[in-house]
């Protein structure tokens, strides 16, 4: 079973400059920031947008008889291949990742003094929560931020522990996916399904009409998605949670993101306490390594997936590909961008203004596809192959390039990292960048 997911200054190879500040009424100065982590972040919203338009264009829904019809099938089905081996999956992970170095450079900067950190965390995540919560019960059931911030509480019970305790847990936790569903299959209570049906027996109930007037009587996501009136869809979509999260708890990705999250505060405290982004040899080892395990089991993983498995024990294969494949390739991939950023950052540095926005970004993607391929909007949900979707999703990333590039020239944060400041700090927080003034002799 499938769910929806979802100082622009050149660091060198002797000096990364590791910290930023986060004072509400102060914008982190360019000089500052971690290149690195704004490209990657960048990166990682490029190709979340990749995977999640797969869904929220209504491809992945649309019939295998009709896919077979369209004039680009053929390519179609080259390129969801590629996705699933190389994007599927890796992307949330490197994002999950870069929360945790977040959480450790964060905890660092306020040098380690719980008092001020921990209630600065919590009110934090809070603001998080309101935001994602917004997202997944009125715009989109694929929301992560609102998972983020839930499993984000817990991470202050982590902030002390050893780095060999925090990768010994991370290891426990990527294996748990496939001992919880043992558990389930083993005791015959394969509990998340009752908050599908739960979800199912509630929207039978509901009054909405889809396009042509017809009464939704169970649940279709193709039904759902050619909703024309905008009241309509937001009485729906109150009731999506449920399916969420029935979805997040039949494939274990709470176990799965505080894992991720875990492994990036370690990778945070190394980037603080022994410079690793500086270190080619080591990331070259760490890339290598992470392709040499990952690129086998996902290539594995797709075989499996598409068609080559079946019968009542495949979730079990799928989630235990899932833990050997998933992490080690986006590891791979941060290592990756690491070097490339060290020795030729310039390359990359068009990702900036995405990754310094990066939530704003995420958020935008979802109201802008739910225009273009929702019945609220333009109405191409599960009309186009999954090769025009990607033209869609690359023309739109190009887009947030440009309004984040130009946002940033103006203004000190993205709109929702704004509110989210506000929400954290609890005041009000400038915006505008003050003006440049030109003193004539």
């Amino acid at each position: 079973m499938k769910t929806i997911d979802f100082a622009d200054s050149k660091p060198s190879s002797t000096n990364i400059r590791l910290f930023t500040t986060d004072h509400p009424d102060i914008p982190v100065p360019n000089k500052e920031r971690i290149q690195f982590l704004d490209i990657l972040r960048g990166i990682a919203i490029l190709f979340i947008l990749v995977a999640n338009i797969h869904y929220l264009s209504g491809e992945y829904f649309i019939p295998e008889a009709q896919k077979a019809l369209m004039k680009t099938a053929s390519l179609d089905y080259v390129m969801e291949i590629l996705s699933f081996i190389f994007v599927d999956g890796k992307f949330y992970s490197v994002f999950s990742i870069l929360f945790g170095i977040g959480f450790a450079l964060q905890y660092q900067r306020m040098n380690k003094d719980d008092k001020v950190f921990v209630p600065f965390f919590r009110k934090r995540m809070l603001g998080l929560l309101i935001i994602g919560s917004v997202h997944l019960f009125l715009i989109w059931l694929g929301d992560i931020l609102t998972l983020y911030a839930l499993v984000g509480f817990t991470l202050i019970w982590f902030r002390n522990f050893s780095d060999k305790r925090l990768l010994l847990w991370t290891g426990i936790l990527l294996l748990m996916p496939v001992v919880h569903w043992l558990a389930m299959y083993l005791t015959d209570n394969f509990y998340p399904g009752y908050f599908y049906r739960l979800h199912d027996e509630l929207a039978s109930t509901a009054t909405t009409e889809i396009a042509d007037g017809q009464k939704i009587t169970r649940f279709s996501i193709r039904d759902y998605m050619a909703i024309s009136g905008i009241h309509e869809l937001l009485e729906v979509n109150l009731l999506m949670p449920l399916r969420r999260l029935g979805g997040i708890l039949w494939e274990g990705r709470l176990f799965k993101v505080l894992a991720l999250f875990l492994l990036g505060i370690w990778a945070g405290r190394q980037i603080l306490e022994r410079n690793i982004l500086s270190n080619t040899a080591l990331l070259k080892k760490t890339f290598l390594w992470g392709m040499v395990i990952g690129l086998p089991m996902n290539l594995l993983r797709t075989w499996v997936e598409f068609g080559h498995f079946s019968g009542e024990l495949w979730p079990l294969a799928e989630f235990a590909l899932n833990a050997l494949a998933l992490t080690p390739m986006a590891v791979a991939y941060c290592a990756a961008v690491a070097i490339v950023v060290t020795r030729c950052p310039q390359w990359l540095g068009w990702f900036v203004p995405v990754g310094r926005t990066a939530l704003s970004n995420y958020l935008f993607q979802s109201l802008i596809c739910i225009f273009i391929f929702y019945g609220v909007g333009l109405g191409y949900g599960g009309t186009l192959g999954y090769s025009t979707v990607l033209m869609v999703a690359i023309v739109l990333f190009g887009w947030q390039i440009i309004f984040s590039t130009f946002w940033l020239k103006y203004f000190r944060f993205g709109p929702v990292e704004w509110l989210w400041r506000q929400l954290t700090y609890g005041k009000r927080v400038k915006l505008l960048k003050p003006l440049k003034t030109n003193h004539a002799m």
